[in-house]
């Protein structure tokens, strides 16, 4: 690192310490700290999503994956369709009509308070976990670069967020993360044109070399339960994946609450899962790129390296002044934007889902950010261990997988089907996990049917238990199921 990569790390630093800054004076209610007052444009909303599911563990575990293995994890993309038709048409307007500050607040409405407190239980361990992983990708580029301890570059990160997403609340998240993508945006195109640049042959002989190698191998149609990725668990088991990514995520989710409207909701939604899907066929391309470039250059390693760390050092020992100091700044972006909306999100569940409904008490803007300062020290805590979790990429499909899709169950319970009780639900949530937990445990099941399977017990439990038992009032039905809808 040159004084200029500096220089340019420091200014992109100071601007986002700056917009939180900013945005955090004049904050006087819940509503403006963890909804931006529902005035956010539909466009900032969008690139606000893009940056927060782009994150430092796509931007460098993408890489890494395709360096290692081949384009098979983005058969996933297959459920694309399906799931942007459910979350819009089922999901967006009943939290939107509903006007709640975070999704489980639907599940005491539709439930009652136990189901709301378990689904806010899952959501918090979930995310502490995820954002641990995603403080712990930066890091990885940090440490090539300057040979500091992990552990302390883990702490200087998660306090940098933690301190201006503490301070500036939701608009700071938002507006920072527009810049954020404009930052990691460029980066990745920089990276692109300097990696395919350094490959003898150029775009050609990436395309033929990896051809040659496998690399760009993208469907797999095993019916095999046990293969990590293929076209019917990217087809089925991404269905589920997504939606417990975009639908009952509080994190991803409500971004898409700040904007003035359903349809403008939608069109940020839309916007970010497109987007999205492209940019992992991008990021996959500069992987197998790094692949053949390592093969012309065995001193370097070859294809035996960390995979995690090809990217990292690819950026730290071939990018030119300058450009490296922009790409380090767009894997911090990638990051930040990805722990910034999650604390965010952390405190909002703390606030609304527990301390309100528990205390009885009105939350305040002080008490947002006292549960922001807590989750960031949470969080940080666990990403000096995140490493052990496998890949960065694999890491965090398996942990949304694990703990998302008994959240998928009870949320289409209660949207879908009138008949099914609190107790119901609550079970279903329980039984599911368990189910899910001894899944993983005792079996070689790809982690892509997880949320699928986490559904359909889900069901089963919810569904029966609740037709041997008492039926919903209809204070618990009324404008909250597909068939009583307003």
């Amino acid at each position: 690192m040159t004084p200029v990569d500096y220089t340019v790390l420091g200014v992109y630093l100071f601007l986002v310490v700056w917009i939180g800054g900013r945005y955090g004076s004049g904050q006087k209610s819940l509503k403006e700290f963890f909804l931006g007052s529902r005035t956010i444009p539909w466009w900032a909303a969008a690139c606000s999503g893009i940056a927060t599911m782009v994150s430092a563990i796509g931007y460098l575990g993408a890489p890494g994956q395709a360096f290692a293995s081949d384009w098979t994890y983005l058969q996933a993309r297959f459920a694309w369709p399906i799931a942007i038709l459910i979350t819009c048409v089922l999901f967006i307007p009943f939290f939107y009509k509903l006007e709640v500050f975070t999704a489980y607040e639907y599940l005491e409405k539709r439930f009652d308070l136990k189901t709301r407190l378990l689904a806010a239980v899952i959501f918090i361990v979930l995310k502490c976990f995820y954002t641990a992983v995603a403080i712990y990708a930066p890091a990885l580029v940090v440490a090539e670069m300057t040979g500091l301890p992990f552990g302390w570059i883990c702490l200087g990160i998660g306090v940098l967020t933690t301190v201006y997403t503490t301070h500036g609340g939701m608009r700071a998240v938002i507006w920072t993360d527009a810049i954020q993508f404009g930052v990691l945006l460029g980066g990745l195109v920089v990276a692109y044109y300097a990696i395919v640049g350094r490959v003898e042959g150029g775009f050609s002989e990436i395309v033929s070399v990896g051809g040659s190698e496998g690399k760009f191998r993208f469907l797999d149609w095993s019916t095999s339960f046990d293969t990590e990725f293929t076209v019917w668990g990217g087809l089925i088991g991404g269905t589920f994946f997504l939606l417990s990514q975009y639908a009952v995520d509080q994190a991803e989710l409500q971004r898409f609450l700040t904007t003035s409207s359903v349809r403008n909701s939608r069109r940020a939604l839309v916007s970010t899962m497109v987007f999205t899907s492209l940019y992992g066929v991008m990021v996959f391309f500069i992987g197998t790129a790094l692949y053949v470039f390592h093969l012309q250059h065995p001193e370097l390693g070859g294809a035996q390296m960390n995979s995690d760390r090809v990217f990292p050092r690819f950026i730290v020992e071939f990018l030119p002044t300058g450009v490296r100091g922009l790409l380090i700044a767009g894997v911090f972006a990638a990051s930040m934007s990805t722990v910034s909306s999650i604390l965010n999100s952390l405190a909002t569940v703390t606030v609304r889902d527990f301390y309100e409904p528990l205390t009885r008490g009105k939350g305040t803007v002080n008490l947002a950010r006292l549960a922001t300062v807590l989750f960031g020290c949470a969080a940080t805590g666990l990403s000096v261990y995140a490493e052990s979790f496998g890949t960065i990429l694999v890491a965090q499909g398996k942990i949304r997988n694990f703990f998302g899709g008994s959240l998928v169950g009870v949320f289409l319970l209660g949207m879908i089907f009138p008949r099914v009780n609190g107790n119901g639900a609550f079970l279903s949530m329980v039984a599911s996990f368990a189910a899910t937990a001894a899944l993983s445990a005792l079996t070689d099941v790809s982690w892509l049917w997880y949320s699928a399977f986490a559904t359909v017990v889900s069901f089963a439990a919810g569904l029966g238990y609740s037709y041997v038992t008492e039926r919903p009032t209809d204070a618990h039905l009324d404008g909250l199921t597909w068939q009583r809808r307003r």
